[in-house]
């Protein structure tokens, strides 16, 4: 892989993994282009980057990450049941391109439903909390945005969207931590640890700092639907290519 090649799938991760548009997708389809073959590694060793970018970005809010560690452990748990028993099927699934336009339309239809939903301003419980990890654990499909299904189950629920947002990222932790484990003896591995993938590294999480940003802003605007416009064309398109 280039170097070239390497800093554009660093941007890709860095941008797509906060905002709702899938980074695993987005991966998948540019490896594709690239005529590489789609890495269930190489994936996790970019998120580890955008991992390091969340908690840096939510360094301050560390009383919010305490206050909810019991809804965050209980929401973590669907996650964990499908990473540790399937994982042999996300591989294949990650090196199955054909089917990302499907999984890219589930991420528009959920996106795109936050502008429908009446905004409220529940609670979070460990019902909720729980059914939140359940989206966050299909998310785990290529094309499946992580940050757009829990942002969008959150609001469905009756979390104000900003509480959703802060929400969906503590959840990112603990199962970005699990991820991380399971395939860290390849992360580490020397195929995997070049100076351009380091470099891609550095800039994937740099990338990423200035996504989450966005992210909040764009869900205090109350526009965050209109990713689910974006990704319903990206499928739409996708069903012709592929």
């Amino acid at each position: 892989m280039s170097l070239i090649q390497s800093f554009i799938l660093a941007f890709v991760q860095g941008v797509a993994e906060f905002l709702p548009i899938s980074s695993d997708g987005h991966l998948n389809l540019v490896q594709h282009l690239f005529g590489l073959t789609p890495s269930l590694s190489f994936d996790v060793f970019l998120h580890t980057a955008t991992f390091f970018s969340v908690l840096f970005y939510f360094r301050k809010r560390l009383n919010y990450l305490l206050s909810n560690l019991p809804y965050i452990i209980v929401g973590t748990i669907p996650a964990v049941i499908v990473g540790f028993f399937f994982k042999d099927q996300i591989i294949s699934l990650f090196a199955t391109p054909k089917l990302l336009p499907w999984f890219f339309l589930i991420t528009a239809i959920c996106v795109f439903s936050t502008k429908l939903v009446k905004k409220q301003d529940k609670k979070i419980t460990y019902l909720s909390a729980f059914i939140i990890g359940i989206f966050q654990a299909v998310a785990i499909l290529p094309g499946v945005s992580r940050s757009g299904l829990t942002i969008f189950s959150g609001i469905l629920l009756g979390l104000f969207p900003v509480n959703a947002f802060n929400f969906s990222f503590a959840l990112f932790i603990p199962v970005s931590v699990g991820a991380i484990l399971l395939e860290i003896n390849n992360i580490l591995s020397p195929g995997l640890l070049t100076i351009n993938n380091l470099i891609a590294f550095i800039f994937a999480f740099l990338i990423g700092l200035l996504a989450l940003k966005i992210l909040e802003k764009v869900i205090l605007s109350n526009k965050f639907w209109y990713f689910g416009v974006y990704t319903f064309v990206l499928s739409f398109v996708l069903f012709f290519f592929l």
